[in-house]
């Protein structure tokens, strides 16, 4: 991987969006000018943490993300935490899914997480985790209504954290 000097993040992120809009049809970069910051109000130990992942995750009862269209996927599918990780499925066409096949931690670390609760580093799991596709090149239907969806869920849930694994 190639070091990227602090005073050359500008120059590398607008680098990467021009590939992106290079490469996918229909891209669509935004900034949120609302992007919010929300601190914990407790410790990570008694908070209970959610994992979302855009990946392509889902479950093999569930219907696969839709990867035959230029537009992407904004849906979600809800992944219990105590799934048989055998069950999983990976439906992107943007990255190869034989790592994450032959261990869904890779994308979805849910063993990881109850690790971490079983050290005490974190609360607990939630009950269900989010599976998203992330191949979305305008991004106001995640904006609009995935997002607002997935975040209502998950505090309805009462969920503290959200760990983002990107796919």
């Amino acid at each position: 991987m190639r070091h990227i000097d602090p005073n050359d993040l500008e120059a590398a992120y607008q680098m990467w969006l021009d590939r992106i809009e290079s490469t996918h049809h229909g891209a669509n970069h935004r900034i949120n000018p609302e992007a919010s910051f929300a601190p914990l109000t407790k410790p990570l130990a008694d908070s209970t943490m959610a994992l979302v992942t855009t990946a392509g995750v889902h479950l093999d009862t569930q219907e696969p993300f839709h990867v035959d269209t230029v537009a992407g996927d904004a849906s979600w599918r809800e992944i219990p935490h105590n799934v048989d990780l055998g069950r999983l499925r990976f439906t992107h066409t943007h990255y190869d899914t034989a790592s994450a096949e032959q261990d869904p931690n890779v994308v979805l670390p849910i063993d990881r997480l109850t690790e971490a609760a079983q050290a005490g580093r974190v609360g607990s799991p939630a009950q269900f985790h989010i599976g998203m596709m992330g191949f979305n090149p305008d991004p106001s239907q995640i904006a609009g209504a995935t997002a607002p969806a997935v975040a209502q869920r998950l505090a309805d849930a009462e969920v503290d954290v959200v760990l983002l694994v990107p796919g």
